[in-house]
């Protein structure tokens, strides 16, 4: 199943719960990213939204896993 969406229907800020949603990252993984400054995001008074293109381009840039069978 793919995360992706066409980068022209994409929103370019999500609220974070809305990242977890759409990517399945956990929500500890997500705030660690976002120390790390891997994922990019702005603070709307007290609300965080992250830059979702680019994180789906950070996504897109992972190498793919190999799935080992028995």
């Amino acid at each position: 199943m793919s995360t992706t969406l066409p980068q022209h229907d994409a929103p370019h800020y999500v609220s974070v719960d809305a990242w977890l949603k759409r990517t399945g990252m956990s929500r500890t993984d997500t705030y660690r990213k976002l120390g790390e400054g891997v994922l990019k995001a702005k603070k709307i008074g007290r609300k965080t939204v992250i830059d979702f293109r680019a994180g789906m381009a950070w996504i897109e840039s992972l190498p793919n896993a190999a799935i080992i069978t028995k």
